[in-house]
């Protein structure tokens, strides 16, 4: 179990430099809930001058009385304020002794009648008058988007900076676990995905499988329940989202396959996606380098996924305790479920080595291919340069002969990409002799490769 406070760099650098810029910032940091949001902020107020408030769930009595609790040592035992408007003479007096004031699920002000339009009246009137930062921080990514991003929302066009806290991505993951053999990282992030809190919950001394019994699996377990509860905060009625995240958690992706799956008709089926794709639980994915893309959808969240294809469609057997029946039930399909896992791991390392420059290509385009029949993993390619990388992905164990024989098929496969100069590539769980396939001019990784994210400068585009 990983305790430390870990990565979340760059949102800290950017927190340090609108702090040190002298003028008056208001920065909304937002993201799913359990992300990370409030760590990354006690972690940027330590020494500071500074106030933090949690905005509780309630009506304006049991708000105000939260906030009035926090500063109530400033005045008497007991002390609160009256209104919301006294809060914010309050925020404003302190916000002109350079204060840095974090008002932490600000959303939730949006249930107290007039409370975000006050915001704005004393942003446009005092705060912006001085040069102190307000932070405002939430996890209802819909509410957020309605009150500050809109055209028409309250704070739209106030705010200075925003600020995403997204979920670890797979390299991120490995430094909370460093000690952790690169396969069961790769069975932890396919079924946890990259939520610090829910990460922070991995017992080491157990196996990837045992932690997922115990804390997804069982019934009462910590994520046992866990999306059902945030779709219920995003969404009043989570019935039809929720079959529809099933459908394509167990590979129903193009539209027709949803509308079949859910019975829900079309004409209805596209507003749902669109609100899911609003709250960016799902995205859209189109083939590269072909004329006629056709998208189909995917869950964008690791968890979001294992939960809806592995822990939804068994919860009755799981609701009587057979967690470990569920759980040899599912094993076989859950290996098969870690290539499609380790398909977009290899997509994140090989991003990752073309932002570096390690590949020897200026790739611009990067994604699958899809003609007729036939599927590519991955290409990467480069619009400028004319030249691109097709890679197979393999969540298999692969002899030099194994290799050859997918490496072959593979460029059978990619006889229709249109593409003047073509490299073509493998990664895979586990390769042997990636030195000899290097120098037949192939580009050959392995997970060794991946979690270590070291790079041979053999495996480059001449």
């Amino acid at each position: 179990m990983f305790v430390r406070f870990v990565n979340r760099k760059n949102e800290l650098s950017t927190l340090e430099t609108l702090y040190k810029e002298g003028r008056p910032q208001l920065v909304i940091v937002y993201g799913r809930r359990r992300v990370g949001k409030t760590r990354l902020l006690l972690e940027f107020l330590k020494g500071k001058n500074a106030l933090y408030f949690y905005i509780p769930r309630g009506g304006e009595e049991t708000i105000l009385g939260e906030l009035s609790r926090i500063v109530e040592d400033e005045f008497f035992r007991g002390f609160k304020f009256k209104d919301f408007p006294a809060f914010l003479e309050y925020l404003a007096k302190r916000l002109e002794e350079k204060t840095v004031i974090v008002i932490d699920e600000f959303q939730r002000l949006s249930e107290v009648e007039g409370a975000i339009s006050y915001i704005q009246k004393f942003w446009d009137e005092k705060f912006s008058k001085t040069s102190s930062m307000l932070i405002l921080s939430g996890s209802s990514i819909g509410s957020i988007k309605r009150v500050a991003f809109h055209g028409d929302a309250p704070l739209y066009g106030r705010r200075t900076f925003s600020i995403k806290v997204t979920p670890f991505k797979f390299l991120e993951v490995r430094e909370c676990f460093p000690n952790m053999a690169p396969e069961n990282l790769v069975k932890i992030y396919a079924a946890f995905g990259g939520i610090p809190a829910y990460l922070e919950k991995i017992d080491e001394k157990r196996t990837p499988e045992e932690n997922i019994v115990e804390l997804i699996l069982k019934k009462g377990s910590v994520l046992y329940d866990e999306p059902e509860y945030l779709l219920l905060e995003e969404l009043r009625v989570p019935t039809h989202y929720m079959d529809i995240l099933t459908a394509i958690s167990l590979g129903k992706c193009y539209l027709s396959e949803i509308a079949d799956f859910t019975k829900i008709k079309r004409e209805n089926l596209t507003t749902y996606l669109n609100s899911l794709e609003l709250l960016e639980l799902i995205s859209r994915e189109y083939p590269v380098l072909v004329e006629k893309k056709r998208s189909r959808y995917y869950i964008v969240d690791q968890f979001f996924e294992f939960w809806f294809k592995f822990v939804r469609p068994n919860k009755v057997a799981l609701e009587l305790g057979l967690e470990k029946n569920v759980w040899n039930k599912i094993s076989e399909e859950f290996n098969s479920y870690l290539g499609k896992v380790f398909e977009k791991i290899s997509k994140e390392y090989i991003v990752s080595r073309i932002k570096f420059g390690d590949l020897g290509i200026e790739a611009d385009v990067i994604g699958r291919w899809q003609y007729g029949g036939e599927e590519v993993d991955l290409i990467a390619y480069s619009t400028k340069e004319g030249k691109g990388i097709v890679f197979e992905v393999k969540w298999k164990e692969l002899s030099y002969d194994d290799a050859k024989r997918t490496l072959t098929r593979l460029i059978e496969k990619s006889y229709h990409i249109r593409v003047d100069k073509k490299v073509y590539g493998l990664i895979a769980k586990r390769l042997s002799e990636k030195g000899r396939l290097c120098r037949e001019g192939f580009l050959a990784f392995d997970l060794d490769d991946l979690v270590s994210n070291q790079f041979s400068y053999s495996n480059t585009v001449k």
